[in-house]
């Protein structure tokens, strides 16, 4: 499949998400589809940003990124290596749709809402829910690989919901990042998410069409390009 063609299979698959059930193998031609699609999120990324830069220019509406003071190491490893790993299993390591995989897909969910929940509750107890969150993930993964190679049906609801699942987790995906930024002050202010909003539903299209471990290549490069950018505005 040449660029024009991949492209364009982006845009059907962004119009109307659709399963597959085998990625394609590993070689220069997968090297060289996560090479286009990777090219088109940066472009998009670049694209909406100036866009946000037009539509709210004075600062009223989008709110601002917060800027935590972190050593570059930091950066690195969280940026290159556990949130390209972690939301990738979270949010879109499911999309293959097996049993054992959708089983996972529970217990990763629960252990983030588990997660979620240890930073507004009491000081007390957030220690004790962090560390169940980190037991049932733990658990899940216990669980996936003991069953990873049993259960690999795929059920029939998930390939027909398949759409609505993948803009769900997708959306989810965009609203966590809503964290990285100051309150809202405007309910237009959600649009602040629209480049990841877009950028997960292009990992969603190199999980199902590239594999798990290509959309997780492409997180990481994404974030490098990001960080790159980053450290040399400043």
């Amino acid at each position: 499949m040449g660029w024009r063609e991949r492209l364009a299979d982006v845009a059907r698959f962004a119009v109307r998400p659709t399963y597959a059930a085998q990625p394609i193998v590993w070689g220069r031609g997968l090297a060289l589809a996560l090479a286009v699609v990777l090219a088109l999120d940066m472009a998009l990324y670049g694209l909406l940003v100036a866009l946000a830069e037009v539509f709210d220019a004075d600062g009223s509406i989008l709110p601002q990124l917060i800027e935590t003071p972190v050593s570059p190491a930091t950066d690195v490893f969280t940026g290159l290596l556990l949130a390209p790993v972690v939301e990738e299993a979270l949010f879109r390591g499911w999309m293959r749709g097996q049993v054992a995989a959708l089983r996972f897909a529970v217990y990763g969910f629960a252990a983030f809402g588990l997660f979620a929940a240890s930073l507004i509750v009491p000081a007390q107890f957030a220690t004790m829910v962090a560390v169940a969150a980190a037991a049932l993930a733990f658990a899940g993964l216990i669980h996936w690989g003991s069953t990873a190679q049993r259960d690999t049906v795929v059920p029939a609801w998930f390939t027909r919901h398949f759409v609505v699942l993948v803009w769900s987790s997708t959306l989810l995906f965009a609203l966590i990042h809503l964290g990285n930024y100051e309150p809202l002050t405007d309910p237009l202010g959600v649009l602040v998410v629209v480049p990841q909003t877009v950028g997960g539903l292009l990992l969603a299209y190199t999980r199902t069409r590239l594999g798990l471990r290509a959309a997780i290549a492409h997180h990481a490069a994404y974030n490098a390009v990001y960080l790159i950018l980053d450290y040399a505005g400043r």
